[in-house]
């Protein structure tokens, strides 16, 4: 279980981690360098957005969008078209559980950098 939840390609974390990275430079440049709180804020700020992607990559892996993705299959032309909605949910339950959990690294990251602000927070704004 630790493998499947937790051992994933490198390259998810590492895109995870560049993107928060770009999030708090991107914040440390709108509030200045010179501030510690600002430190605080670009940790947090940037892992609570990529916790957050990783949110709605997990809210997509179970099924929170099929409904749009069933809609617009009608108008792609397929081997087999669905006979109904329940039929689609089941087929798609089937892929889903051959998928591995690619929101981990990104929820993975997200905290990381959210602690990490938390901890400055205690540790420079004493």
């Amino acid at each position: 279980m630790f493998r499947k939840l937790f051992l994933h390609s490198p390259v998810r974390y590492i895109i995870g981690f560049v993107m928060a990275v770009i999030i708090a430079l991107l914040i440390l440049w709108s509030k200045g360098f010179e501030y510690k709180i600002s430190y605080v804020d670009a940790f947090q700020v940037s892992g609570a957005l990529v916790f957050f992607m990783g949110c709605l990559s997990l809210a997509s892996f179970f099924g929170a969008f099929e409904i749009f993705g069933y809609s617009f299959s009608g108008f792609r032309r397929r081997e087999h078209a669905y006979k109904d909605y329940y039929e689609y949910q089941k087929i798609k339950a089937e892929q889903r559980s051959k998928m591995e959990y690619k929101f981990i690294p990104f929820m993975v990251v997200g905290l990381v950098f959210f602690i990490t602000g938390c901890i400055l927070s205690a540790v420079l704004l004493k």
